[in-house]
């Protein structure tokens, strides 16, 4: 199919195709009969002369050099003067350049100059038009890739240092040859294969990320303290949901690298997720100790992931709030 489509794009088909279009249609216009005979093609080839002469004039220097450049006063005369080369063109081709072919055919150019001009403004403008549309295509695609490459790399975000985290709390458990290793390895190679191989996708099912959020809870679970109240809870139906991948996740990872440093007693983790018409999901936690790196500001990175993902994927149809006391950190995301 990406074949196919590249095929279609490329100019070495369009011209061509053009021209071919262009030469039955001209050919149509001036014939004499209801029938496209040879005369009618020979004429139509030699009115392009002048056509070719204007198209190419127009797509190779004057939409480049003037239009694109927004030079717009400097393209309106150019192009009335290229009109009138092309009109001089077009009396030369027929005056001097048929007598000296080697035909048996005798004709003359008999259209009347009002006609001429007004073939050759369309030829312009369409031509224009064309140029116009195919430069605003290529663009549209550019951004889309630059928004696709920006998106891998906001997901790719989601903190490495959890894995060296998770593995080190795993390696303890199989040195204490806890019973929770093996589950432990499970769900980490899950969430894994979850972030490497599907989350690809421009949006996921939202029933499969609620499982990968609570494979990821599980890990977090293994390098908190035991005090620690973690807890997350799903209202409403998940199926047949559809969401971008991984959004969640920083906000998660905000309140666990936040709200259990430093924290003896009273840590907690409060997660909510409401499905209904639009998808909230809140969390809360306490407010523990804050890493130099941070520079003292709550939500750092994670948050600033989450703002410039939910502006590219989900723009005006999002709403996320954030709350701050001198003991609590909320954050409330609503997809609408």
């Amino acid at each position: 199919m990406k074949t196919l489509i590249k095929v279609i794009n490329s100019k070495w088909l369009q011209h061509p195709v053009f021209w071919v279009l262009s030469i039955y249609a001209i050919g149509n216009y001036f014939s004499i009969s209801n029938l496209f005979k040879f005369i009618d093609f020979f004429y139509a080839l030699l009115f392009h002369v002048p056509l070719a002469f204007l198209v190419y004039f127009n797509l190779r220097l004057l939409i480049p050099k003037l239009l694109q450049r927004n030079k717009y006063l400097l393209y309106l005369p150019s192009a009335a003067l290229l009109l009138a080369a092309t009109y001089g063109i077009h009396e030369l081709t027929f005056e001097l350049l048929l007598p000296i072919l080697p035909t048996e055919f005798y004709m003359v150019s008999f259209t009347e100059w009002e006609v001429l001009i007004t073939i050759f403004l369309i030829y312009l403008v369409l031509t224009t038009l064309l140029k116009l549309s195919r430069s605003w295509y290529r663009l549209q695609q550019v951004e889309k890739e630059k928004l696709s490459i920006e998106l891998n790399s906001l997901k790719a975000q989601v903190n490495p240092h959890f894995l060296f985290n998770s593995l080190n709390s795993i390696y303890s458990l199989a040195l204490a040859r806890s019973e929770q290793t093996a589950e432990s390895v499970l769900e980490l190679s899950n969430l894994l294969r979850y972030m490497l191989y599907e989350v690809s996708e421009e949006r996921v099912d939202l029933e499969k990320e609620v499982e990968m959020i609570e494979n990821y809870l599980e890990l977090q679970k293994l390098r908190a303290d035991e005090t620690t109240e973690v807890s997350f809870t799903i209202l409403g139906e998940l199926k047949d949901k559809k969401i971008a991948p991984l959004l969640f996740f920083p906000l998660i990872e905000n309140a666990f690298k936040h709200g259990v440093k430093g924290v003896s007693d009273s840590a907690f983790i409060e997660m909510e997720l409401k499905v209904a018409e639009t998808v909230e999901f809140e969390v809360k936690n306490n407010k523990g100790e804050v890493d130099d790196m941070e520079g003292g500001k709550y939500g750092g990175i994670g948050l600033e992931n989450v703002k410039r993902r939910l502006e590219l994927i989900y723009p005006q149809k999002h709403d996320l709030d954030i709350e701050e006391t001198e003991e609590i950190f909320k954050v409330k995301l609503m997809l609408k």
